[in-house]
């Protein structure tokens, strides 16, 4: 609203699916006929997202306006592409303070161990079942990947008796899609990933999980006062924007030990 400068509403409060804890203690019970009814209800807690200011600013000579008077929509569309960018990254590894919080510095995410003795900077195959196997039942994920992570990647194979075959389907190929996947799960590629053998490299994530919030759209305003004095026009662009993944913590199943988060990363390979 006009007067506000965050989102403040609430989530149920859920961290485990044992019985009395799902949906942050709602349970039902099976009951003979004339027993006495047992009472449950939600618990919630607070969720909060505040809005963060990302800015851009640009100074153009007079005559760089007179004589090329294209420069001022070159510098728009530069700065909506940085902005762009920017919101992109602070999503996966923002701090929370000046930035969003990123997925990748929440509470949420599940870090699924490497193999014994595996080496470094490597992806094997099965690092990708056992991420696939820490996903929360309701997530629909997809993987987001280094590109140095592809050439691994395309060379996955699953052993059957004498032979293997391929788990990567590239995109035209074999999977009959317009997009790359693995283990049925699209592989988008993009910058914002860590590079290979590092945390973030590869990540299977349900960005539906992430709330993003922004106000009034980007803001550009110009002005010939600021450098009058070196006869420069001056251009500043603004965005309020703030996110936050819906997770405060990683989920315990109904049955097994192994948490699950619909934001699953592969740790470390040194």
């Amino acid at each position: 609203g006009p007067n506000a400068n965050r989102l403040k509403t609430f989530e149920i409060d859920e961290d485990s699916r044992a019985n009395g804890s799902r949906l942050g203690g709602i349970r039902g019970y099976w009951v003979n006929e004339a027993d006495a009814l047992t009472k449950s209800k939600p618990k919630m807690r607070p969720f909060e997202v505040e809005l963060k200011k990302l800015i851009g600013l640009y100074y153009a000579t007079n005559e760089l306006e007179a004589d090329a008077p294209a420069v001022a929509n070159i510098a728009l569309e530069g700065f909506s592409q940085e902005m762009a960018f920017l919101i992109d990254d602070a999503i996966l590894n923002g701090d929370g303070n000046s930035a969003p919080l990123g997925i990748l510095n929440s509470g949420g995410v599940v870090s699924q161990a490497k193999e014994t003795s595996q080496t470094a900077a490597t992806i094997n195959f099965q690092n990708i079942l056992k991420m696939v196997s820490r996903v929360w039942a309701g997530a629909r994920p997809e993987f987001f990947v280094n590109r140095d992570c592809l050439p691994q990647l395309a060379q996955l194979s699953l052993a059957v008796g004498t032979g293997g075959v391929p788990v990567w389907l590239p995109a035209g190929g074999a999977s009959g899609t317009l997009q790359s996947t693995l283990m049925g799960y699209p592989v988008n590629v993009i910058e914002h990933a860590s590079t290979i053998g590092t945390v973030g490299d590869i990540m299977l994530l349900d960005l539906k999980q992430y709330l993003l919030i922004s106000k009034g759209g980007m803001k550009s305003d110009s002005s010939m006062h600021v450098q009058f004095l070196y006869d420069e026009m001056c251009y500043r662009f603004v965005l309020r924007m703030g996110g936050a993944p819906k997770w405060k913590s990683a989920l315990t199943p109904y049955k097994g030990t192994n948490t699950q988060s619909p934001f699953v990363t592969l740790a470390t390979r040194a």
